[in-house]
């Protein structure tokens, strides 16, 4: 993703979905003291986090607090990339039925505030990959605590088509292999059951993964396969 980005000095960047920050600090000492990035999350607990690493570091981030997706408080024309890893898919809501309209309202903020040429640069899951498969099967409580993940996602044509209706081009599109690596097996289980808050044992969490995923060690060293689509658009 980073490679995709390719942050330079003085580039004003908006993120959309903190995380953990493990993209916001990278992009932050790339962009440098003359750029800035915007960081956004719903979670306050993310931004908490990234705010409090950041006082070791000092580096040029903004961190700003979501309502919804879609409210970006950036002035039109403003920024250089709008960036996503991860989060595209949490615009919408199977449960709610709101199809592709979270993602449209997203994609046409994302649009208003990025400069002529500026680009839009997107890591998810996409629709039939392995990632989707686990995602769909831990659509349970039990295995994603507290509401499931009720969240589904875009082919190639379909998020190319949203793109293409809210004033963008494409650069270019790939379907990408990036499994997760661990030191151990009990580091995988314990990365699943951590990042779904799982009600089930960690054993579970990934004894259900591995139905979906390939589990393999090599190396002396633990992978748990993943899929991403890497998405870059150009503002027309």
């Amino acid at each position: 993703m980073l490679k995709k980005v390719n942050p330079k000095s003085g580039e004003i960047i908006v993120e959309c979905g903190t995380g953990n920050g493990y993209l916001t600090f990278p992009i932050a000492q790339k962009v440098g003291k003359n750029g800035k990035v915007i960081t956004y999350d719903i979670i306050s607990e993310n931004l908490d986090a990234v705010r409090k690493s950041n006082k070791k570091f000092n580096l040029p981030i903004e961190i700003k607090q979501q309502k919804t997706s879609y409210e970006l408080k950036e002035q039109n024309s403003s920024v250089d990339k709008v960036i996503s890893i991860a989060s595209f898919h949490h615009y919408d809501d199977k449960s709610k039925e709101t199809g592709f309209s979270g993602r449209l309202k997203a994609l046409k903020e994302f649009n208003r505030i990025l400069k002529k040429n500026g680009k839009l640069i997107i890591g998810d899951v996409g629709k039939e990959t392995v990632s989707s498969k686990y995602f769909n099967a831990i659509d349970n409580p039990r295995y994603c605590f507290p509401n499931g993940h009720p969240h589904y996602f875009l082919s190639e044509e379909e998020i190319k088509n949203l793109c293409e209706k809210t004033g963008f081009k494409i650069e270019s599109y790939e379907v990408v292999h990036t499994p997760w690596t661990f030191d151990n097996e009990e580091q995988a289980k314990e990365f699943l059951h951590t990042i779904h808050n799982a009600k089930c044992s960690p054993d579970e969490s990934l004894n259900h993964a591995r139905q979906y995923l390939n589990f393999w060690e090599e190396d002396g060293k633990y992978y748990l396969d993943w899929e991403l689509f890497y998405l870059v658009a150009v503002k027309k």
